[in-house]
């Protein structure tokens, strides 16, 4: 089975940019473990993808976001919501579900 590789793309530093509202637009790539695309129409088709963000401050939960495919080679979008600034864990799940492939990415951020 391939496993899938996920990288940030716009908090690759750590950092996630909030608006004036606490919501920010994260962006990140989803290839095969090889560095190979996945692409629409293709084997590895990433709209059919399972994609959730999970955001934790100190061990709480605090949401769950869906991850859609934002139409370019490999890339995702969410949008997460009701944060203030400061530390947390990221944890980013994908799932093909015709072929299990899966991956999964966890790491630290600042929300600013």
């Amino acid at each position: 089975m391939v496993q899938l590789s996920i990288q940030p793309i716009n908090f690759f530093s750590g950092k996630i940019q909030l608006d004036e509202k606490g919501g920010a637009q994260l962006l990140f790539q989803v290839t095969l473990s090889c560095g190979c695309p996945t692409c629409a129409g293709g084997r590895f088709d990433p709209k059919r993808f399972r994609v959730r963000v999970t955001l934790l401050k100190k061990g709480k939960d605090m949401g769950s976001f869906p991850a859609r495919y934002s139409g370019k080679i490999s890339q995702f979008a969410c949008h997460i919501s009701g944060l203030e600034p400061g530390e947390y864990q990221i944890e980013i799940g994908a799932l093909d579900p015709e072929t299990g492939s899966a991956g999964r990415l966890n790491m630290k951020v600042r929300a600013e």
